[in-house]
């Protein structure tokens, strides 16, 4: 009974862990450029400013009818040269609109603050890159990096009538400028697919081995009288 319970055991094992593997969909988006601005007491001007959010392909959810594909964060963080890397606090997803259209006469992507979440369907921009690259990209998928027209901006916020400026780590971000289109700058963006890592060789050897040592216990067991376990 301890040997098949042993060899089942090690077989769902052996199993999750391969699960585990082929479901992998984490995906990294990250759009740059440079921008100023206020992070809790500390000011930037013109620094280098890298917005990473980790989201699922799984949760990329198709908005209005396919004209804009919205993707929650799990993580977004903010890294800026000469200051350090804040993780926001505030909802946020990505947006990508694979097709121009009324918002922009290009495809674009746009990291942003989720306004009322969890709904996907309405945000305030933080960064966008806008490409004829980035055609039919509807986010479930690695590409780039893509350096055009773009930006990192956000509204005035923080006064009586404003909306709250970001929420992060290290203090309220908040930016000079808001993000303009057409835009005047540029911004990178790419995206990679981070597969779950697959298990050890090594693991896999050991339980190759248990199973068979098991498989060898029970067959002598039978082979000197012992009754069989059905």
């Amino acid at each position: 009974m301890k040997s098949k319970t042993l060899i089942l055991a090690l077989a769902i094992s052996a199993i999750v862990l391969s699960a585990a593997s082929a479901n992998a969909t984490a995906i990294t988006y990250e759009i740059s450029g440079v921008a100023s601005g206020t992070i809790g007491a500390t000011t930037f001007t013109n620094a280098s400013v890298e917005e990473t959010g980790i989201g699922d392909t799984a949760n990329v959810t198709s908005l209005f009818g396919g004209l804009i594909f919205g993707n929650p964060f799990s993580t977004l963080t903010v890294t800026i040269g000469g200051v350090g890397t804040a993780t926001v606090t505030d909802a946020s997803e990505i947006w990508a609109i694979p097709a121009p259209s009324g918002l922009s006469p290009v495809p674009v992507v746009v990291i942003g603050r989720v306004d009322k979440p969890p709904a996907l369907d309405s945000i305030t921009g933080i960064g966008f890159v806008g490409s004829s690259a980035l055609t039919g990209y509807e986010g479930a998928t690695g590409i780039g990096p893509i350096t055009d027209a773009g930006g990192i901006g956000f509204p005035a916020c923080g006064g009586p009538t404003q909306d709250p400026c970001i929420h992060t780590t290290l203090g309220l971000l908040s930016f000079s400028s808001n993000l303009t289109f057409p835009p005047t700058t540029e911004a990178t963006f790419v995206a990679t697919l981070q597969p779950v890592p697959e298990p050890p060789t090594i693991s896999l050897m050991l339980i190759g081995l248990v199973l068979l040592g098991a498989m060898m216990v029970m067959r002598k067991r039978i082979a000197r009288g012992f009754p069989q376990v059905t």
